[in-house]
């Protein structure tokens, strides 16, 4: 399980998921797949170790269970499921939201006992089930066969549910005085004895999270662990390495396999990197080929791809030192990103596997290796990605006959914790006919409407088809908004008088701010201008979706809460809102002899001047920070803005900063090229707190208030 054979089966710090890394012997710097990191830098992190207990993989790790990726995470919890008691499942339910303490409450209102397993949704954490246990206070020696019980429990009902990977917390060592050494035992007993019995059990990975702070249980642990892989002959690993399928598509024949792309053989091998095409510019696929290949691969780079690659293109190299003829390279973009060249970023990824295997057939290849593109760095979900990669190859297959391909083979790499989950997406998608494959964020999503503040609810937002607000007068939400846009004949905005009670909660909220005598208040209704609000939207519940609800404006850190505004308005107008991706009704100052173009064709911070903050769309959550960017007609009237804003994923700054764009979550660079997330807005929180979104689109000017 790592470098030597002496040690322990562990990893130092959360669960990292990237695209390949180099070989098993080297040490990776990657950053966890989920977690939301509030400062800047990257962390040194090990790739996880394990030991495989017949088809299971069982890893201790040390971080903190809610930011791990697998598909079951374990609850300790109080025998009447009351998620308030006891730190860690406070920790918990504080991160995954009340929806799971709902649905604890009403499918277990008697509560559990050691002997069963209450099973709820994950709410916002990232996995697909929450399975809350509970044990009875350690007593004396032979307790631990409650722990036995309970793993085997959990065990049983995850390979149920055809689930592949679950963690684990550090069962009963705090509060409730297990020893740490008797409860690594057992659990390494557990699985043991599971896996003989259950060969064919979809589980293949265990792990075991020990919480970060706790370096004394994280250390008996780690010795026990040891103590029992040396007895049982067991060697520590930290590359799984398995053939997974062999199938047909046509005249192709396909493999699945986990391992490492860079060890493998073939005419081409495929490769994902950044648009600059600096191969060692971030840690994962594209950096492993460039220490694989040699120097001379980068060197064939720069002087035949000065410029890099556009987004989907396809750039081909020598193999250099690597086991392959040729390199074929790929710039793709994150599952969340904007459309490129109109295409999601889904498209974009099938397309690409289309021009790789038309290249291939030009050059009569008859071997071509692909890693798992996108599931890591990309962070696609392993269904989605799994379901185009695959269309790609059969829709190839049907429209170039005769083809000198006689094989495909997808590696996925082997030295994460959340591979099977990226071999299950797979396998299942070869072995279906692939007719009427959907592409989707959550394919098990019920039909109703998702309650509000789970995963479910991000994913369903995400794919729903967006209608106008029920409030509006002209273009009615009877219709979506595609149907308006596309039968819509004359003018795509109306400007209308509001009703009496918006009336008084948009004048509350500007008086009670700082604002003056209101004149009148309009509602603008532009239906094209409220699409390309509302696809933005979407995006940014894709987004959350994939990394986790946006954390509320007013618990960032060094918010001073919420935005002002939203104190002052009726909940019957902020209801219309989602909090889920920090949306918001903010102020926007203006001069009058623009309000018409605003009206028509939005804002546009291209045709603003610079602020402190960079050139962006700059918002005020009080009327009276708005008002200095006014001016008067010739009736003293002035104009001022309500509207609808997305935040997002929120940096705040206290200092002045001329950004072009918000800036990267990990590195706080707005030129970063190497990570793939960045903030969605800036907040400056000056003596007057100013709000920054950097992209129009984010943002929805619906209210006109005329003012004295």
């Amino acid at each position: 399980m790592g470098n030597t054979q002496d040690q322990p089966a562990v990893t130092t710090t959360n669960t990292p998921t990237v695209e390949p890394s180099p070989a098993v012997t080297t040490p990776s710097t990657q950053g966890p797949r989920h977690h939301r990191s509030r400062h800047h830098g990257s962390t040194r992190q090990t790739r996880p170790r394990f030991v495989q207990i017949g088809n299971i993989a069982l890893s201790v790790i040390k971080g903190n269970i809610i930011h791990q990726t697998t598909d079951v995470l374990v609850n300790s919890a109080a025998p009447d499921l009351d998620l308030r008691k006891g730190r860690a499942s406070k920790s918990l339910l504080e991160a995954a939201g009340d929806s799971i303490q709902s649905e604890c409450t009403d499918q277990y209102p008697t509560g559990i006992n050691s002997k069963t397993v209450a099973i709820t949704g994950p709410g916002n954490l990232h996995c697909k089930a929450i399975f809350h246990v509970t044990l009875p206070k350690w007593q004396a020696q032979g307790d631990e066969k409650n722990i036995d019980v309970v793993v085997r429990n959990c065990l049983a009902e995850a390979n149920k549910q055809r689930l592949t990977s679950m963690s684990f917390p550090a069962l009963g060592t705090g509060f409730l005085k297990y020893p740490p050494r008797t409860v690594i035992a057992s659990m390494f007993k557990t699985v043991e004895d599971f896996a003989k019995s259950n060969p064919n059990s979809t589980v293949k990975i265990v792990n075991c999270i020990v919480f970060a702070g706790d370096n004394d249980t994280f250390k008996e642990f780690l010795d026990e662990a040891k103590s029992k892989a040396t007895s049982k002959g067991l060697q520590e690993k930290d590359m799984v390495t398995r053939n997974s399928l062999n199938a047909n598509i046509g005249t192709i024949s396909v493999d699945i396999a986990v391992g490492s792309i860079i060890t493998e053989r073939a005419d081409v091998i495929v490769n994902s990197c950044p648009s600059d095409m600096k191969l060692d510019s971030r840690p994962g696929l594209a950096k492993a080929m460039y220490e694989a290949a040699g120097s001379g691969l980068q060197a064939e780079i720069d002087q035949n791809y000065p410029n890099g690659l556009k987004i989907g293109d396809l750039a081909v190299t020598d193999g250099h030192s690597l086991h392959c003829k040729k390199l074929y390279h790929g710039c793709m973009t994150s599952f969340y990103a904007k459309k490129a060249s109109g295409l999601l970023p889904e498209k974009v990824l099938q397309n690409f596997v289309t021009k790789c295997l038309v290249e291939a057939k030009k050059n009569s290849v008859q071997s071509i290796v692909f890693p798992a593109l996108g599931t890591g760095f990309l962070k696609f979900p392993p269904k989605t990605a799994a379901t185009n990669v695959i269309k790609a190859i059969r829709e190839f297959q049907m429209n170039n006959l005769p083809s000198t391909i006689k094989t495909i083979k997808i590696v996925i790499f082997g030295g994460t914790n959340d591979w099977s989950s990226v071999e299950q997406a797979y396998t299942s998608e070869v072995t279906t006919t692939g007719k009427g494959a959907a592409v989707s964020i959550a394919q098990t999503a019920p039909l109703p409407t998702p309650k509000r503040g789970t995963r479910a609810y991000l994913a369903h937002k995400y794919r729903e088809e967006p209608r106008t607000p029920s409030y509006w007068t002209h273009f009615l939400n009877t219709k979506t908004i595609k149907e308006w846009n596309t039968t819509q004949k004359g003018n795509p905005y109306k400007v209308s008088s509001v009703d009496q009670k918006t009336y008084k909660s948009i004048s509350r909220a500007f008086n009670n701010t700082g604002g003056s005598t209101i004149v009148r208040i309009e509602r603008i209704e532009n239906i094209l201008l409220f699409e390309q609000y509302t696809q933005e939207c979407q995006r940014t519940f894709r987004k959350a979706y994939v990394t986790q609800a946006c954390t509320p404006l007013k618990d960032v850190q060094q918010s001073t809460g919420i935005a002002v505004t939203m104190k002052h308005l009726d909940k019957e107008m902020t209801n219309h809102l989602h909090d889920e991706i920090n949306e918001c009704y903010l102020f926007h100052g203006t001069k009058v002899a623009v309000v018409d173009v605003i009206t028509q064709q939005g804002l546009d911070s291209r045709l603003a001047s610079s602020g402190l903050l960079g050139t962006g769309v700059y918002a005020a959550d009080t009327a009276a920070k708005s008002t200095g960017y006014t001016d008067q007609n010739q009736s003293g009237e002035r104009k001022m803005f309500l509207m609808r804003v997305c935040l997002g994923d929120i940096f705040i700054t206290k200092t002045c900063n001329k950004y072009k764009r918000p800036p990267c979550k990990t590195c706080g660079n707005d030129f970063c090229t190497t990570h793939p997330e960045l903030y969605d807005s800036v907040v400056a929180e000056f003596n007057m707190r100013e709000l920054v979104v950097y992209d129009s689109s984010k943002c929805y000017p619906e209210y006109l208030i005329t003012y004295k």
